[in-house]
């Protein structure tokens, strides 16, 4: 069998999609309207009591999707020929088959650090979202199980007396570990009228954003018990990677945009 040919054929529909990937994005989606930095953010539509995409969810779809491969043929070889020329969301079947090569809208609850100054009707947003174990994410999600055995056993009592804990952590990784960029920073001007029709009550950010290579990364930690620490803790941390196209204020229970357009910091 003549390989040559085929590989020749390979190498031109490479090209025939390579020019067709390049025209799709040359041109706005349906509902896409292009920033000044000429990256393109899908329109969400936020709704009273909005929760956008879920953590669990997508955590759990890439976990599923992305298990190791079985023995690559000569089939598999001409896909990452003609891949390698595609955009990553274009042909990655793990995120395609997950529903994942789209914009994703997660809402984080902001309690703390938004401030409205009503003299000058300025709001400003200084939020951080990551928390001291974990201080190089933006944490998405934490859930623990089980009760703490603090000041309540010592060491060598607390399995036995049933202080054990599962730690469940999902974090975004928003810089591919260049810069940790973990707080929201923001100020815009918000008229009073507006501040109490909207600005008050149930404030949330909304971190628009689409994954990137390598998508999902978990590690399992374990802490036996201490003196300090009596309780006996796993922590499952799931790492979602991904780029942030924007940031939004919103009032999650009346479903109200307060601004676009805040800065994701260090």
């Amino acid at each position: 069998m003549r390989l040559q040919p085929f590989r020749q054929a390979s190498l031109y529909a490479a090209c025939v999609l390579l020019c067709l990937s390049a025209g799709a994005r040359g041109q706005p989606a349906s509902g896409v309207t292009p920033t000044s930095a000429s990256a393109a953010t899908v329109d969400v539509t936020i709704t009273p009591g909005f929760t956008g995409d879920d953590p669990v969810s997508v955590r759990d779809a890439l976990a599923h999707k992305l298990t190791p491969g079985k023995t690559r043929t000569f089939a598999h070889r001409v896909e990452d020929l003609i891949g390698t020329a595609l955009p990553k969301t274009l042909h990655d079947p793990a995120i395609n088959d997950a529903k994942l090569s789209r914009d994703l809208a997660f809402v984080v609850p902001a309690p703390y650090g938004i401030r409205y100054r009503s003299k000058i009707h300025v709001m400003t947003v200084d939020v951080d979202l990551s928390d001291s174990d974990h201080p190089d994410a933006v944490v998405l999600k934490k859930t623990i199980m089980g009760p703490r055995g603090r000041k309540l056993v010592v060491a060598a009592e607390a399995k036995a007396k049933g202080y054990i804990q599962n730690v469940d952590v999902i974090e975004l990784d928003t810089t591919a570990g260049k810069h940790n960029k973990t707080s929201v920073r923001g100020r815009f001007g918000l008229s009073e009228a507006a501040f109490e029709a909207a600005g008050d009550g149930d404030l949330a950010l909304v971190l628009i954003c689409r994954v990137v290579p390598p998508y999902l990364t978990e590690t399992i930690e374990h802490s036996d018990p201490t003196n300090e620490e009596p309780t006996d803790i796993t922590t499952r941390t799931a790492t979602l990677h991904a780029n942030v196209g924007d940031v939004w204020l919103i009032n999650r229970e009346k479903g109200v945009v307060l601004a676009k357009g805040l800065h994701l910091v260090k």
